[in-house]
């Protein structure tokens, strides 16, 4: 009776290992295929003519954890929460002929505390790093200026000079967000919310000033603590 018992038992063994590794099989296949980069726009930052696009990779396509790299552009006319804080002999009218110019760079770790089933990575996620930005925002400055003739006579003609102020700003941010899956699946709408601390130096005719862009925390030259929070739409790639 022992080899018979043993050889049932044998296959018993034998044929709960191939059910199991049917099973990974097929879970395998209905699995969706991950995709480890996400590309985002983010529309919020059109206003201050800036467009950031925000680049998620992972190593592995399904991996919890991986960085994100945003650059951003600058062109155009200043944003809608911009103005000027010096004084009024120095102000504009208006600031329709403002304009700016720059570049930037956010770099961050993310990590997804509870993955959602996804082509991609999805759910609540905390997400660290740096960034840092240049700008050139410059607008005309009516007034006198005092020139000299050839002789070095002072005298003071009306003109219309063209003001420059160079930025540059870095700081540091954390954040904490929600990656929604959207239909089709490639799609993703990612809102979030954080907090951030960034300093930097303005410049204008070389000597380093205070910086004139300064009404808010959305503004070119702002520096301290600043809440980000906005929303950003996705395609994986």
């Amino acid at each position: 009776m022992k080899p018979i018992v043993s050889f049932a038992g044998r296959r018993a063994w034998r044929l709960a290992a191939a059910g199991l590794l049917f099973a990974g099989r097929a879970h395998g296949q209905e699995a969706p295929v991950g995709r480890a980069l996400v590309v985002k726009v983010l529309p919020q930052y059109l206003v201050m003519s800036g467009l950031w696009l925000e680049v998620e990779y992972r190593a592995k396509p399904h991996a919890q954890q991986g960085f994100t790299l945003t650059p951003q552009l600058y062109a155009g006319p200043v944003g809608l929460t911009t103005g000027l804080t010096s004084d009024a002999q120095a102000r504009p009218p208006d600031l329709a002929d403002a304009r700016v110019r720059g570049a930037g760079l956010h770099v961050q770790h993310r990590r997804y505390l509870r993955p959602a089933a996804a082509a991609y990575a999805a759910g609540l996620y905390a997400s660290y790093g740096l960034t840092f930005q240049h700008f050139k925002v410059s607008h005309d400055a009516p007034g006198w200026q005092e020139l000299r003739d050839p002789t070095g006579l002072p005298y003071f003609e009306y003109t219309n000079a063209r003001h420059t102020e160079a930025i540059n700003r870095y700081g540091a941010i954390v954040q904490v967000g929600y990656q929604l899956p959207l239909t089709p699946k490639r799609f993703s709408l990612d809102v979030y919310v954080g907090a951030g601390w960034r300093t930097g130096q303005s410049r204008k005719h070389g000597a380093e000033v205070v910086s004139q862009y300064t009404t808010g925390p959305s503004d070119y030259g702002h520096q301290g603590f600043h809440f980000p929070t906005g929303f950003k739409l996705g395609v994986a790639l």
